[in-house]
């Protein structure tokens, strides 16, 4: 890969539209991509470069940010949007899957997931960011999450282990021996109350070094 793109070290967020990859980007980087909660807003990658001069959190002192174009928007969009996928994936260090807790649907994301396993480098990580926490259902006689002091009440905690098992298995099904993939790698967060952010930048950094 001799293209100046490959000079600088790069995180790229994937995942499903709706799933909040420019929240999450907004709220983790204090970016300004832009949202919708109904119409998706990145129609092609958005660039951002980090320094740390600015963020001082960040390991080294450049890293580049990219924020993708969300899959299952339609199937006419997926074909549009792959062409970015296989071009950012090989040049990609730190790749965030962002999927979400209050949901059980995940087919979209392993047949796009399973497209990419073959641009996948082995010193690729990836993280599983599990948003959404915060709409997790309980019984009805339990508590949800606490808005008030922005985490997930003890009911969604019990259940949020159950969870993590059902994401886990979706995921390392498809990637199987292609990267190194544990339960570790799957970081549940709330963009909407921070909840969960401090782990996921430490995870996703990790893999910028």
């Amino acid at each position: 890969m001799n293209d100046s793109t490959t000079e600088l070290l790069t995180v790229v967020f994937f995942g499903k539209t709706g799933a909040g990859k420019s929240s999450t980007l907004n709220a983790l980087f204090n970016l300004n991509c832009n949202t919708d909660a109904a119409v998706a807003c990145t129609k092609e990658p958005q660039e951002f470069i980090l320094s740390r001069s600015q963020y001082s959190f960040l390991p080294i002192e450049q890293v580049r940010v990219v924020d993708m174009p969300g899959i299952a928007e339609s199937r006419e969009a997926d074909e549009k949007y792959l062409p970015f996928y296989e071009k950012w994936t090989p040049l990609t260090h730190s790749l965030t899957w962002v999927t979400q807790a209050d949901t059980r649907a995940y087919k979209r994301d392993q047949l796009f997931l399973m497209k990419l396993l073959p641009l996948f480098h082995p010193h690729l990580t990836l993280t599983i960011a599990l948003n959404k926490v915060d709409c997790l259902s309980v019984d009805e006689t339990e508590s949800g999450f606490d808005t008030v002091l922005k985490q997930p009440s003890s009911a969604q905690l019990k259940i949020l282990p159950e969870k993590v098992d059902d994401v886990y298995s979706v995921f390392a099904d498809i990637i199987g021996d292609t990267l190194s993939f544990q339960k570790s790698d799957i970081v549940p967060y709330t963009a909407f109350y921070g909840w969960g952010f401090e782990d996921l930048l430490n995870k996703i950094l990790t893999g910028v070094k």
